[in-house]
Protein backbone atom coordinates (compact mmCIF):
# COMPACT_ATOMS: atom_id res chain seq x y z
CA UNK A 1 0.00 0.00 0.00
CA UNK A 2 2.73 2.12 0.34
CA UNK A 3 3.87 1.93 -3.14
CA UNK A 4 0.57 2.74 -4.09
CA UNK A 5 0.58 6.03 -2.21
CA UNK A 6 3.26 7.00 -3.28
CA UNK A 7 2.51 6.80 -6.94
CA UNK A 8 -0.63 8.74 -6.19
CA UNK A 9 1.59 11.54 -4.66
CA UNK A 10 4.09 11.34 -7.89
CA UNK A 11 1.08 11.21 -10.40
CA UNK A 12 0.21 15.15 -10.12
CA UNK A 13 3.67 15.85 -10.27
CA UNK A 14 4.62 13.65 -12.93
CA UNK A 15 1.29 14.89 -14.81
CA UNK A 16 2.42 18.21 -14.00
CA UNK A 17 6.10 17.57 -15.72
CA UNK A 18 4.66 15.20 -18.38
CA UNK A 19 2.21 17.47 -19.68
CA UNK A 20 3.99 20.81 -20.35
CA UNK A 21 6.84 18.66 -22.20
CA UNK A 22 4.14 17.20 -24.70
CA UNK A 23 2.55 20.32 -25.31
CA UNK A 24 6.34 22.20 -25.76
CA UNK A 25 6.93 19.08 -28.12
CA UNK A 26 3.67 19.31 -30.46
CA UNK A 27 4.26 23.10 -30.28
CA UNK A 28 7.78 22.56 -31.67
CA UNK A 29 7.01 19.61 -34.33
CA UNK A 30 4.14 22.10 -35.69
CA UNK A 31 6.27 25.32 -35.84
CA UNK A 32 9.42 22.80 -37.75
CA UNK A 33 6.18 21.92 -39.83
CA UNK A 34 5.16 25.30 -40.80
CA UNK A 35 9.05 26.21 -40.91
CA UNK A 36 10.06 23.38 -43.45
CA UNK A 37 6.75 24.51 -45.40
CA UNK A 38 7.73 28.23 -45.58
CA UNK A 39 11.15 27.21 -46.59
CA UNK A 40 10.14 25.13 -50.07
CA UNK A 41 8.04 27.87 -50.65
CA UNK A 42 10.77 30.20 -50.47
CA UNK A 43 12.93 27.83 -51.84
CA UNK A 44 10.14 27.03 -55.26
CA UNK A 45 9.90 31.00 -55.15
CA UNK A 46 13.52 31.68 -56.01
CA UNK A 47 13.70 29.01 -58.64
CA UNK A 48 11.14 30.24 -60.11
CA UNK A 49 12.44 33.68 -60.24
CA UNK A 50 15.85 32.30 -61.23
CA UNK A 51 14.25 29.99 -64.14
CA UNK A 52 12.83 32.78 -65.72
CA UNK A 53 15.82 35.05 -65.77
CA UNK A 54 17.55 31.97 -67.56
CA UNK A 55 14.45 31.46 -69.60
CA UNK A 56 14.56 35.11 -70.84
CA UNK A 57 18.17 35.23 -71.01
CA UNK A 58 17.89 32.03 -73.48
CA UNK A 59 15.04 33.34 -75.49
CA UNK A 60 17.13 36.73 -75.80
CA UNK A 61 20.19 34.54 -76.92
CA UNK A 62 18.37 32.96 -79.68
CA UNK A 63 16.88 36.30 -80.76
CA UNK A 64 20.68 37.45 -81.04
CA UNK A 65 21.72 34.00 -82.70
CA UNK A 66 18.50 33.85 -85.55
CA UNK A 67 19.30 37.49 -85.96
CA UNK A 68 22.70 36.71 -87.36
CA UNK A 69 21.73 34.25 -89.14
CA UNK A 70 19.14 35.70 -90.95
CA UNK A 71 21.47 38.21 -91.73
CA UNK A 72 23.84 35.70 -93.38
CA UNK A 73 20.39 34.91 -95.32
CA UNK A 74 19.73 37.64 -96.58
CA UNK A 75 18.71 39.23 -100.04
CA UNK A 76 18.98 42.32 -99.34
CA UNK A 77 18.52 44.70 -96.17
CA UNK A 78 15.01 45.75 -96.96
CA UNK A 79 14.02 42.03 -97.33
CA UNK A 80 13.81 39.26 -94.62
CA UNK A 81 15.22 36.30 -94.98
CA UNK A 82 12.77 33.08 -95.35
CA UNK A 83 11.44 32.24 -91.95
CA UNK A 84 12.68 35.64 -90.23
CA UNK A 85 9.32 37.28 -89.44
CA UNK A 86 8.15 33.38 -88.40
CA UNK A 87 10.69 33.06 -85.92
CA UNK A 88 11.08 36.86 -84.32
CA UNK A 89 7.27 36.53 -83.72
CA UNK A 90 7.92 33.09 -82.44
CA UNK A 91 10.46 34.83 -79.45
CA UNK A 92 8.43 37.23 -79.31
CA UNK A 93 5.55 35.65 -77.77
CA UNK A 94 7.11 33.62 -76.05
CA UNK A 95 8.66 36.49 -74.60
CA UNK A 96 4.91 37.58 -74.17
CA UNK A 97 4.30 34.43 -72.16
CA UNK A 98 7.45 34.87 -69.69
CA UNK A 99 5.82 38.29 -69.22
CA UNK A 100 3.10 36.56 -68.20
CA UNK A 101 4.37 34.47 -65.82
CA UNK A 102 6.38 36.81 -64.51
CA UNK A 103 3.39 38.99 -63.38
CA UNK A 104 1.69 35.66 -62.04
CA UNK A 105 4.70 35.56 -60.07
CA UNK A 106 4.65 39.24 -58.80
CA UNK A 107 0.59 38.92 -58.04
CA UNK A 108 0.02 34.99 -56.84
CA UNK A 109 2.90 33.69 -56.46
CA UNK A 110 3.02 34.52 -52.53
CA UNK A 111 -0.35 32.29 -51.76
CA UNK A 112 0.17 29.95 -54.39
CA UNK A 113 0.07 26.45 -52.84
CA UNK A 114 3.39 24.51 -52.72
CA UNK A 115 2.11 22.00 -55.84
CA UNK A 116 1.00 25.20 -57.81
CA UNK A 117 4.59 26.20 -57.59
CA UNK A 118 6.33 22.68 -57.79
CA UNK A 119 4.38 22.50 -60.97
CA UNK A 120 5.33 26.50 -62.46
CA UNK A 121 8.90 25.24 -62.05
CA UNK A 122 8.88 21.66 -63.26
CA UNK A 123 6.89 23.78 -66.54
CA UNK A 124 9.38 26.70 -66.53
CA UNK A 125 12.34 23.95 -66.56
CA UNK A 126 11.09 22.65 -69.13
CA UNK A 127 10.47 25.13 -71.35
CA UNK A 128 14.45 26.15 -70.86
CA UNK A 129 15.41 22.85 -71.45
CA UNK A 130 13.54 22.62 -74.94
CA UNK A 131 14.45 25.72 -75.78
CA UNK A 132 18.11 24.85 -74.47
CA UNK A 133 18.06 22.06 -77.59
CA UNK A 134 16.89 24.49 -80.13
CA UNK A 135 19.69 26.72 -78.65
CA UNK A 136 21.78 23.80 -80.15
CA UNK A 137 20.67 23.07 -83.49
CA UNK A 138 20.24 26.40 -84.34
CA UNK A 139 24.26 26.68 -83.27
CA UNK A 140 24.95 24.21 -85.20
CA UNK A 141 23.12 25.21 -88.24
CA UNK A 142 24.53 28.51 -87.99
CA UNK A 143 28.32 26.83 -87.96
CA UNK A 144 27.22 24.68 -90.87
CA UNK A 145 26.18 27.97 -92.50
CA UNK A 146 29.38 30.00 -91.48
CA UNK A 147 31.04 27.02 -93.53
CA UNK A 148 28.97 27.09 -96.51
CA UNK A 149 29.42 30.92 -96.80
CA UNK A 150 33.43 30.44 -96.01
CA UNK A 151 34.15 27.79 -98.75
CA UNK A 152 31.62 29.82 -100.94
CA UNK A 153 33.65 33.19 -100.60
CA UNK A 154 36.99 30.83 -101.32
CA UNK A 155 35.19 29.12 -103.74
CA UNK A 156 34.63 32.83 -105.56
CA UNK A 157 38.13 34.36 -104.58
CA UNK A 158 39.78 31.38 -106.74
CA UNK A 159 37.52 32.14 -109.79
Amino acid sequence: MRVSTHLNDLSPTLIGVILPLLVALVAMTAIGLIMYRQGRHRSALRALHREADGLEHDLKECRLRLQRAHAAMSIGPDRAAAGETDARSAIDAALRELLAHRLWLRDRAGDANQHELDAAVAAIGKARAALGNQLQALASAQRALDTAVREKIEDLAQR
